[in-house]
């Protein structure tokens, strides 16, 4: 890993995990992002600066003892030190994968945890192998946990097209409501439409990479800040997959169309359409950015578009989107 990396992943850990009230830190997912795009030391340590400013001067709580029970302090994000020290001492006890064997398919139900920033700010700590940073990252997911309710009955076999037209077509009768993503997304998963859409679809082959090509589409035509967070959050959990069980699709599910009716995006909101540049020219946009949104956005697109092949125009219609929303 580059030493500049190291470092400010190391500085960023003495910063609490949110600021302003519960909005979560981005400043360690979005180094790693920068970097993976091809930032330099030099603008790895400008972005550290900028970002770490809405911090207002703030510190990290003290550190506190490993707990007994981690599972115990799911849910409670005042004792995100203690997760913390419980993580460091099982990675150093136990290394990363067996740790994260032991954590994550705990974790994976409450996916939805601060709007799935604790399974994404997880999965770029374990692209950037910082010890420091993965410990952190799944302390802030349990501090958050949150499971959605269970899905009463599932039917299965609707051919995801229809189910996506349908999942367009419920959106047009909500309305973003007021505050944090992760309480409309809670909102909505009380309701009997989150429900029968949880319920119905027939996935393909694929399922995580056609949930985030279909946000990804979505974005691009609503420039919708919450659907931004599904082309990375399904991204998430493809790099966090080798540790999931079974079950993470249908936790994804649930989370992805929470999220996705807290968002208010029905079929009939779009905006022009741009002619993407080519990767390059966006990889330098995102990284002149200091908006770590675009510059995740653009980095998980990037990804998508690697890992999918054949066509990228959905991703990097998506990147463009990002890239004007902030020159909007």
């Amino acid at each position: 890993m580059d030493d500049t990396l190291q470092t400010l992943l190391n500085e960023q850990l003495t910063l609490p995990p949110e600021y302003h009230n519960g909005l979560s830190s981005h400043l360690p997912m979005a180094l790693h992002a920068l970097h993976a795009l091809g930032a330099g030391p030099s603008r790895l340590r400008a972005f550290y600066g900028s970002d770490a400013a809405r911090f207002q001067g703030r510190r990290a709580a003290p550190p506190a003892p490993p707990p007994a029970d981690w599972l115990a302090l799911r849910g409670q994000i005042d004792a995100f030190p203690a997760l913390q020290a419980h993580f460091a001492r099982a990675i150093a006890r136990d290394g990363t994968d067996l740790t994260l064997h032991a954590a994550v398919h705990v974790l994976i139900p409450g996916v939805a945890a601060a709007a799935l920033h604790g399974a994404i700010r997880t999965a770029h700590a374990v692209e950037a192998g910082h010890a420091g940073e993965l410990a952190a990252a799944l302390a802030y997911w349990a501090a958050c946990w949150s499971a959605l309710p269970p899905v009463r009955a599932a039917t299965g076999g609707e051919p995801f097209d229809r189910w996506t037209e349908r999942l367009q077509l419920t959106g047009d009768q909500w309305q973003p409501g007021p505050g944090l993503i992760s309480a409309g997304m809670r909102l909505a998963a009380e309701t009997t439409a989150w429900q029968e859409l949880v319920a119905a679809p027939s996935l393909p082959p694929d399922p995580l990479a056609a949930l985030a090509r279909f946000a990804a589409a979505r974005y691009a035509a609503t420039r919708n800040f919450t659907v931004l967070h599904l082309v990375t959050g399904c991204r998430a959990l493809q790099v966090l997959a080798p540790w999931c069980d079974a079950q993470v699709v249908a936790h994804a599910l649930r989370a992805y169309v929470a999220a996705y009716l807290a968002s208010g995006v029905g079929s009939r909101h779009t905006q022009p359409r741009l002619a993407p540049p080519d990767w390059p020219t966006l990889h330098a946009g995102a990284i002149a950015s200091d908006d770590d949104h675009i510059v995740k956005l653009v980095h998980a697109a990037t990804d998508w578009a690697a890992r999918c092949g054949g066509d990228d125009g959905p991703w990097r219609a998506a990147a463009a989107t990002a890239l004007a929303a902030r020159s909007a």
